[in-house]
């Protein structure tokens, strides 16, 4: 009866109250064509919808999953987007192919047996693999985890044994990306590759501590109490490290940070030619300490800085500066087996460092030659907070010295090699400070072979002395 019913009124309807044989046309239909559930409008306004759904999808939140935790981010961070030409071409083709609507086209799909069935269009995406590398570029430090050489407690008589590290593989990430889901809540694994640490604990099981390939020592006691715990602190952190055989140590790498959460102190740094607190004063006494120390052991030296002014506490050109962050010490172990750095305090006011596990070269020999020097000059500091008349020495001035360094190393097999390395050492000024009435007349003489005085106020910034 439905059917019979349908007929009569399609009938009708094309007699129409008019006499009219043909209705007239409509636009295509949106009903049942949807995309992600959403039901798109009229063809005209068809291209501005796409595009705005690209830029809400562009915010739609992704996930990178890692050792079972899911780091959030954006799909427009990842590169997805969505392909609005493709995506839009998809949607016309899926309206034209309902039809038009018109009053007849819509009384048959209302009053049908079986309804139409739905078209869901699947949107279509496009992956821009450049803006995708960046972002993991930016997250590769935080999921990165440095490899933990084997090493030796020398003072606890056990091993500490190796850990990998491992670094964030983004080519393989990326083509997981590309090639990953796009649904809503879709996660993308952070694919990572080891990195093997350079010493293991099984290369350890035959080094003899017993021999000694060289040593140095230097002295603190003329040098102010404060760099104490920061000259023991470097010293164990240091201790019991191992250069493989033709592999590096980095000095910065093996002390680490130097913060006062590490248990570094205060105490006094030369900050552009002035003596100033700073956290890790002294650990520079300790870098200077191993680097001497692989010098008479025949090790080589990858990278090294002097000081911008001599140390006192080790002879030209075998001291080495480290800044933490910025300036590293880097050694390379050129020998078969492998070494272990001992670094402790022998005496309260002496710091040795020891190379193991070799028997010492038969010579060697270390020079510096002066090829020209600096002449310091004076600086004077005017102090609000002193009174009119007072005056205070603050530093000590030092000549600047520029040369370098031969060293002669005689192996036990009798064969020779010299290295030749520059220094340059910056002259730092005599420094007072004054109140506001002291008169340079008023200072003490100047030392020998200085002639340069300058006054300025305290705090007022000073350019540094260039480094090397």
């Amino acid at each position: 009866m439905k059917r019979v019913a349908l007929t009569v009124l399609l009938a009708v309807l094309v007699a129409g109250a008019t006499g009219t044989s043909v209705l007239a046309k409509g636009a295509m239909c949106t009903d049942g064509v949807t995309l992600e559930d959403r039901v798109p409008p009229e063809p005209g306004l068809l291209s501005a919808w796409v595009a705005a759904r690209h830029e809400q999808l562009l915010e739609r939140p992704a996930y990178l999953e890692l050792d079972g935790q899911a780091r959030t981010t954006t799909w427009g961070e990842l590169g997805i987007e969505l392909d609005m030409t493709q995506t839009e071409e998809a949607l016309r083709a899926a309206l034209a192919e309902r039809g038009e609507c018109t009053e007849f086209s819509r009384l048959k799909r209302r009053y049908a047996p079986e309804p139409p069935a739905s078209v869901a269009v699947a949107p279509r995406f496009s992956f821009d693999r450049a803006r995708a590398e960046q972002a993991l570029s930016a997250l590769a430090p935080s999921v990165a985890v440095e490899p933990v050489d084997a090493r030796l407690d020398l003072r606890a008589h056990q091993r500490i044994e190796d850990r990998p590290g491992r670094e964030l593989d983004i080519p393989k990430t990326l083509a997981a990306i590309a090639s990953g889901p796009r649904e809503e809540g879709a996660s993308f694994p952070l694919i990572t590759s080891s990195i093997a640490p350079q010493v293991t604990a099984a290369s350890l099981a035959d080094v003899d501590v017993a021999q000694v390939l060289s040593s140095f020592e230097t002295d603190f006691a003329r040098f102010p109490r404060s760099r104490v715990p920061n000259i023991r602190r470097a010293a164990e952190l240091l201790n019991g490290a191992v250069i493989g055989p033709g592999t590096e140590l980095s000095f910065n790498r093996t002390v680490g940070p130097r913060v006062l959460e590490r248990g570094f102190k205060k105490a006094p740094v030369i900050v552009a030619d002035v003596t100033e607190d700073g956290v890790g004063g002294g650990v520079c006494q300790v870098a200077s300490t191993l680097h001497a120390a692989a010098r008479y052991g025949g090790l080589e030296v990858v990278n090294r800085r002097s000081h911008s002014r001599p140390s006192g506490y080790a002879p030209l050109g075998l001291d080495a500066t480290v800044i933490d962050g910025e300036v590293d010490l880097k050694l390379r172990n050129p020998y078969k087996t492998p070494l272990i750095v001992h670094a402790f305090l022998p005496t309260r006011t002496t710091l040795r460092v020891e190379l193991l596990g070799r028997v010492p070269v038969k010579h060697v020999s270390h020079g510096f030659h002066i090829e020209q020097k600096e002449v310091f000059e004076r600086l004077v500091l005017v102090r609000s907070d002193f009174a009119p008349n007072q005056i205070k020495k603050h530093q000590k001035g030092t000549t600047g010295y520029q040369g370098y360094s031969v060293v002669r190393v005689q192996d036990q097999d009798g064969s020779v090699s010299t290295k030749r390395y520059e220094s340059r050492y910056y002259p730092a000024p005599e420094v007072f400070w004054v109140g506001s009435a002291v008169q340079p007349s008023d200072l003490p003489p100047l030392p020998e072979g200085v002639s340069k005085v300058t006054f300025a106020a305290f705090g007022t910034p000073r350019i540094p002395t260039p480094e090397p």
